[in-house]
């Protein structure tokens, strides 16, 4: 017996992985970029103002920039979730 694929159902699994992977790991990409870039900038600061003598990266500050890629990714698969689970 072969399984036939609808066109509705290969649509409607193209929207899902977009509505629950795609947005959320952009969103998720664009809070690490958010993060690191402060830090960028904070370090970069510190580093003009005297008060840190070298201007390093540190794999602690990807580490640490990562959180915002965890904190907007749950946001958007979140807030997607609901939007789902109402409609």
């Amino acid at each position: 017996m072969k399984a036939i694929i609808s066109e509705k159902t290969k649509e409607n699994s193209i929207s899902h992985f977009k509505t629950f992977f795609i947005e959320p790991v952009s969103n998720g990409l664009f809070g690490f970029a958010l993060f690191f870039t402060i830090l960028l900038l904070t370090k970069g600061l510190a580093s003009i103002l005297g008060i840190q003598k070298v201007f390093t990266i540190d794999f602690d500050d990807v580490i640490l920039s990562s959180i915002g890629f965890i904190l907007l990714f749950l946001i958007k698969l979140l807030e997607n979730v609901g939007r789902v689970k109402n409609t």
